[in-house]
């Protein structure tokens, strides 16, 4: 089973991962499961007569009107859907009783091979993870993120997970979810990054937490500076530590499709235009993207979420935004006389 949660602009991304999940799943052993899009936005915004081609299930069928508003209230749009997360997953496992296992992906995501590695996991292991980066880096290194920035965002990514139907995924849900509800913002100096940043308590509080680290999961803006790509055939291979070759099981988008997303607008750490590979992979995924194009749904705001989210700055702006905040933080190290 896939879920993944999206705003209705987004839409168009989650109907293509749906496509996708599908047709990567075929080609493992068994059917494909069903796909659920856990929608955390007003279907009433949707166009008149829209039919979704794969069920929704809006955030408004999981918490009251008053429980609803007051989240919304609290959140950015972003913020908002990472706090609802784990409600959504535990309602899907409610509502498809005879799904054993559940594939939580972002709408950014891609499958690139069977995901029979994903479900022979899920025979044991209660929740599989993947982390941002698999390899540490140089002392020497001046790019950014460097390894403090992954502290602040998380070491696991949540736009990936797998889990089984157990009581101690129950038991998981309920205390990502009582953690997410209220503590679901994007602030560094508080220590809070959405819900990814909780995730780092999971392989010490719970059992069966599965980590994985094989290269050709999860590739991504982030760790590719790590990781090379080849295409062979219809096939991508990942080249790994000490020259292994493994197969490219799925890649995230963020932040390469748009560089706006996500939590590295400004990364220095990687030049995709001067990465052949790369660039052959985000095309393969923009063909995927351009056979769900639904102009109607692509100037919709989200419903809930009503803070702003910040505004990603650009060029002079970002510089002079940086250069005030120097002298801020030099003010404030610096005793300077009082003058009475």
């Amino acid at each position: 089973m896939l879920l993944t949660v999206c705003t209705i602009h987004q839409l168009p991304q989650a109907y293509a991962l749906a496509d996708n999940f599908r047709q990567s799943a075929a080609t493992s052993a068994g059917q494909a499961g069903p796909v659920l899009i856990g929608l955390a936005d007003d279907p009433h915004q949707l166009p008149a007569n829209f039919v979704s081609p794969y069920p929704l299930l809006p955030v408004s069928e999981l918490l009251a009107a008053d429980e609803l508003s007051a989240l919304s209230a609290t959140y950015t749009p972003i913020e908002f859907a990472a706090a609802c997360k784990p409600l959504f997953i535990k309602e899907a496992f409610r509502r498809y009783p005879n799904a054993a296992t559940l594939l939580y992906a972002d709408v950014n995501l891609r499958f690139f091979a069977p995901l029979t590695p994903i479900q022979a996991l899920l025979t044991t292991a209660n929740l599989v993870l993947t982390p941002l980066l698999t390899r540490s880096l140089s002392e020497s290194d001046t790019y950014w993120p460097d390894e403090k920035a992954f502290q602040n965002v998380g070491l696991y990514s949540a736009d990936f997970m797998a889990f089984r139907r157990s009581k101690e995924t129950d038991r998981l849900l309920a205390w990502w979810d009582d953690r997410v509800r209220t503590r679901a913002y994007v602030n560094f100096c508080e220590g809070l990054c959405t819900d990814q940043i909780w995730l780092m308590h999971m392989p010490v509080y719970f059992r069966d937490v599965t980590v994985i680290r094989n290269p050709g999961w999860n590739v991504a803006l982030w760790n590719l500076p790590e990781r090379s790509l080849r295409q062979e055939g219809t096939s991508w291979l990942v080249d790994g530590p000490a020259g292994r070759n493994e197969p490219l099981l799925f890649a995230n988008f963020k932040g390469l499709h748009n560089p706006d997303e996500g939590f590295f607008p400004h990364q220095t750490r990687l030049k995709p235009g001067k990465r052949t590979d790369v660039m052959a992979l985000l095309t393969t995924y923009r063909q995927g993207l351009s056979l769900q194009k639904l102009p109607a749904l692509s100037t919709i705001k989200p419903a809930y979420g009503l803070k702003p989210e910040p505004v990603v700055l650009h060029g002079w702006r970002y510089v002079t935004v940086n250069a005030l905040r120097s002298i801020t933080g030099f003010v404030n190290r610096v005793p300077l006389p009082v003058i009475k």
